[in-house]
């Protein structure tokens, strides 16, 4: 799963939403972490939050991010 988040981090980052991108590989490598500091042995319940930050890179990739306008001060 890591490599399947790995790649589609990558396309997301080149669909334009550069760091932010980052976030959901990230907040599900720290929660796992956590996890893993506290004992946490149920894989089971861990399990979904890889899915979660699957599914929110796939609507990361699917939802091109709109390019942001500058305003000027005249």
């Amino acid at each position: 799963m890591l490599i399947l988040e790995i790649i589609l981090t990558i396309v997301a980052w080149g669909r334009g939403w550069k760091w932010l991108a980052l976030l959901p590989l990230g907040m599900a490598f720290g929660i796992g972490l956590i996890a893993g500091a506290n004992g946490v042995t149920d894989l089971d319940s861990l399990i979904w939050i890889d899915v979660v930050a699957i599914v929110a890179l796939i609507a990361m990739i699917i939802a091109k991010k709109k390019p942001v306008k500058e305003e000027t001060d005249i």
